[in-house]
């Protein structure tokens, strides 16, 4: 019985999150069509999405939490002192790519959407709004 409620709460709000994500793809035609704005928008949004994926949900994740309820199962002054020194890593990390991204992003944006070095306009938006969105990685992950 557990299983049937569990199962049909995380499918309602998978539901939810589903018709929430069509409402806003409606919105943004509505409000961006497919225009340079719409298309500078997506790659904006992409490169920080992209990064905080890997961080944030897949593979430091996948090899943090082990390796610390390992350590917590056995010595907890252990474990907190690995979060520590993970976490101190992690923001320094996390600092110099952000740092490395906005001085490079022109770079970053050719790597992701290459025709937009054919429309100036179009990259020199992508590049601004990439540099606005991309330090949320930071903040991100570090809330996380």
């Amino acid at each position: 019985m557990n299983l049937i409620a569990s199962t049909s709460t995380f499918s309602f709000f998978t539901l939810i999150s589903r018709i929430l994500g069509y409402v806003r793809d409606i919105l943004i035609a509505i409000f961006l069509g497919t225009s340079l704005f719409a298309d500078a928008f997506f790659v904006a949004f992409r490169i920080p999405n992209t990064f905080r994926r890997l961080f944030a949900e897949g593979a430091f994740n996948a090899a943090f939490i082990p390796s610390y309820a390992g350590l917590l199962a056995s010595k907890k002054t252990e474990a907190d002192d690995f979060a520590k020194n993970v976490f101190n890593l992690l923001f320094i990390i996390l600092l110099l790519i952000v740092l490395l991204a906005e001085i490079f992003m022109p770079q970053l944006i050719f790597l992701i959407a290459p025709g937009f070095y054919k429309d100036p306009e179009k990259l020199n938006l992508a590049i601004y709004l990439s540099r606005i969105t991309f330090p949320f990685l930071f903040f991100f992950i570090m809330c996380n």
